[in-house]
């Protein structure tokens, strides 16, 4: 009885504090080993392939409890098993690319920090992953984070809010230019969005299963559009635009769908 309440306490600690694993392409899961499905917090060192995203992926859902995943110092090399299967082809790891559907599926996982020498967010990577409110960096040269949502460096692009965070309004910060495939992906609370006189496009999917009322663009110019917003939005909610900017959106393909039109 005593040797298993030692036991438990020590799975309760392991479960309870970050681990730290060292490794070489490939040997996440031997380092893991028997706690494999009890860590909560983990922080990797050193090359990641795909047999270690398959393990990342494992930890953070079904059987898994991986709440908190630090790799900062992790380096994503090719190689390795296919962690996931895609639309067309198989995913695989890539030299520094955050690949498509990555992460996807990780569904305990609340916080990320992406690895330092990251180049690439694929739009995806982050799909399907409805507890995860932090997407963090660390030195990354490439992006930044603020409050849990990636922008690139020099603050022109917003890459991806995570869909965990709980936001139902949205100001984007003057400066920014684009607004990233999918980075409002299903953040499905958010009823509001106000877009900066700066703000040059919109790509697709960028509001995609968001409960948006109104949408605020400070651009007198219509900035390039893709199929950003679902097709209630564009039916029901206002689109609110500078006074005597009324004919350019007018006479753009995208955002003169919008039934409702009110200039401020």
């Amino acid at each position: 009885m005593i040797l298993l309440a030692m036991c438990l306490a020590v799975a309760l600690t392991a479960g309870a504090q970050q681990q730290t694993v060292t490794i070489q392409a490939g040997g996440l899961n031997a380092a893991v080993g028997m706690q494999k499905y009890d860590i909560k917090s983990l922080k990797i060192v050193g090359d990641i392939n795909g047999n270690d995203i398959i393990t990342i992926r494992e930890m953070a859902s079904g059987r898994g409890v991986l709440q908190e995943l630090d790799l900062a110092e992790a380096v994503i090399v090719k190689g390795g098993a296919a962690y996931a299967t895609g639309r067309t082809q198989d995913c695989v790891t890539r030299k520094n690319d955050i690949s498509t559907r990555m992460f996807a599926g990780c569904e305990y996982l609340r916080k990320i920090t992406i690895p330092n020498r990251a180049r690439l967010i694929s739009y995806d990577a982050f799909s399907n992953c409805p507890s995860l409110r932090e997407i963090n960096t660390d030195a990354n040269l490439k992006f930044q984070s603020v409050e849990g949502i990636i922008y690139t460096k020099d603050m022109k692009t917003v890459v991806r809010c995570p869909e965990g965070l709980i936001l139902d309004e949205v100001e984007i910060v003057e400066g920014v230019e684009q607004i990233y495939t999918g980075a409002f992906l299903n953040i499905k609370l958010l009823r509001s969005v106000t877009l900066p006189s700066t703000i040059k496009g919109v790509s697709n999917m960028s509001f995609q299963g968001c409960s948006l009322r109104s949408i605020t663009v400070n651009s007198v110019k219509a900035p390039a559009m893709e199929n950003a917003f679902d097709a209630a939005v564009v039916s029901d909610a206002t689109l609110y635009i500078p006074a005597g900017a009324r004919e350019a959106y007018l006479s753009d393909n995208h955002w003169s769908q919008f039934r409702n039109i009110s200039e401020r």
